[in-house]
């Protein structure tokens, strides 16, 4: 209908051209979508064309053009805090911290309260070890959200950083309550019920999570973990070797997975593994001391001293690596 309304038009019509790009991102077809948005804009100054064309953009991964496209909207807009805050989200994915920190800034300095920054912010202080005052930003907005399974999830994970991990579990299990195919939360909850050693109870939460999302390393990583606490290395070590081949460079799940082939006596098959290990090790960036100390011992064993490493040397993630879901 839309396409025959502009048939109609004598003149270019922005509203046609506009709800056309809308038609068109909503049937997938993005070129077609960014076509129609980029006339929007060409003739009027329309901000959600802004918003829509710099989201495409953004699904394609081609930040550069929807950080482009987003600063020349916030000239033209300049109060407008949907674009400032998507502006702030973009310099986040491309770790353009400062740039972000600055525009989310600016936000809360025209709109203290909006949550949809105070989330993006709180998330980053999160990653950074900074719960309290994640927490302090969380509770600012959890009211307006308190049906937000995401956030509960972050706040959970909050508490997890802090060691307080009756409240983690009961943030996350609100989370999957509100959103029971929330893979991110039941994977946490799984983490959590780890560290305060429920095998079984980690073990139902992470195997529903891995039905969720087959493709996520670091779940079946965990599930080996569980499963070796339960006693049940045969199936633990059929969950190290999904964990590695979904991600080969991971130190964790091979090292894991040594230490159960050292203490089955698999010495061949774990000299095997230690070779892929170090070569794991120097593709990372940053490898954890707990990582470097356990390859020493594993080095050890391997090289004539013989002896059965405790199940207290399984390495899990530290507690600032699980997956956050931030609120966009």
């Amino acid at each position: 209908m839309y396409l025959e309304a502009e048939k109609m038009c004598r003149e270019p019509d922005t509203k046609v051209y506009y709800n056309l790009g809308l038609c068109y991102l909503n049937l997938g077809e993005l070129d077609k979508a960014k076509e129609y948005f980029h006339r929007t804009i060409q003739l009027s100054r329309n901000q959600d064309a802004y918003e829509k064309l710099a989201s495409i953009f953004a699904i394609e991964n081609n930040f550069k053009n929807a950080t482009s496209i987003l600063i020349t909207a916030s000239k033209l807009f300049p109060f407008s805090t949907n674009i400032s805050v998507d502006l702030g989200l973009l310099y986040m994915k491309q770790r353009d911290y400062d740039q972000a920190f600055n525009v989310l800034g600016n936000t809360l300095c025209q709109d203290p309260e909006n949550p949809k920054a105070l989330l993006t912010l709180a998330a980053e202080m999160q990653r950074n070890c900074g719960y309290d005052e994640a927490l302090a930003k969380y509770t600012k907005v959890v009211t307006d959200l308190s049906e937000c399974s995401e956030t509960w999830n972050n706040i959970g994970m909050c508490f997890f950083g802090k060691h307080k991990y009756v409240a983690a579990i009961s943030c996350l299990k609100r989370a999957i309550y509100l959103h029971p195919f929330n893979w991110i939360a039941l994977y946490n909850l799984g983490l959590v019920h780890l560290y305060t050693r429920q095998y079984v109870s980690a073990f139902v939460f992470l195997s529903t999570t891995a039905k969720l999302n087959p493709n996520h390393a670091g779940t079946f990583m965990l599930i080996g973990l569980a499963l070796n606490h339960m006693n049940d290395t045969r199936n633990a070590e059929k969950a190290y070797r999904k964990s590695i081949e979904l991600n080969p460079d991971n130190p964790e799940a091979l090292i894991n997975l040594i230490i159960l082939e050292v203490n089955q006596g698999k010495i061949e098959e774990a000299e095997k593994n230690f070779h892929f290990f170090q070569e794991a090790c120097l593709s990372c960036s940053a490898i954890d001391k707990e990582i470097i100390e356990l390859g020493k011992q594993v080095s050890d064993a391997l090289d004539g001293h013989p002896r059965s490493l405790d199940e207290k040397y399984d390495k899990m993630p530290e507690r600032d690596e699980p997956c956050y879901e931030v609120v966009e």
